[in-house]
């Protein structure tokens, strides 16, 4: 079965002609200008597609057309989708860095110390967050700069990190 990822998800509507307010869930928003169709989920685990007849960023949303949504009716009945693409479809990123979707999951280490699996990445001004849960099911708050994480490794699983001094205090 083919894996959807997550870009962005319908916020709000905008104006009478159906267009749709969209809070994108990529650091690049710019990528929206270039799509040509996005996926939303019917019910179960079908997809629609809908075509992009035109998008632009506004702010820190992104305004898109939908050949499928003629009026303000059809687009409040998306509110709160996500739009989704194939996981083949991504843009590949450069060396070194990853979509959230590859983060999430994996085991992370000091050294041969397990100290649990990244549930969850929280965006902030300064850096990402990798939330942590441990074996005991308490959580680790892991900030994503190079003093502290020493390696990704997606294929294997795993995450080294280097936990600095007074940062589980």
């Amino acid at each position: 079965m083919e894996q959807y990822i997550k870009i962005g998800q319908i916020v709000n509507t905008h104006g009478h002609l159906g267009e749709v307010k969209v809070y994108p869930l990529t650091d690049d928003s710019d990528r929206f200008l270039d799509l040509k169709h996005v996926f939303i989920k019917t019910t179960g685990e079908k997809y629609a597609e809908y075509q992009v007849r035109k998008a632009r960023v506004q702010q820190n949303v992104v305004i898109l057309n939908l050949a499928e949504v003629p009026d303000m009716n059809a687009a409040i009945k998306l509110k709160g989708s996500y739009l989704e693409l194939p996981q083949n479809e991504l843009r590949p990123l450069p060396a070194g860095h990853y979509y959230i979707f590859q983060i999430v999951g994996l085991a992370v280490y000091e050294g041969e110390q397990l100290l649990g699996k990244i549930i969850d990445v929280t965006k902030t001004a300064a850096n990402d967050i990798y939330v942590v849960e441990t074996p005991q099911e308490t959580k680790i708050y892991l900030p994503a700069i190079k003093d502290v994480v020493k390696e990704i490794d997606p294929k294997s699983g795993r995450m080294i990190v280097q936990i600095l001094p007074g940062l589980l205090d």
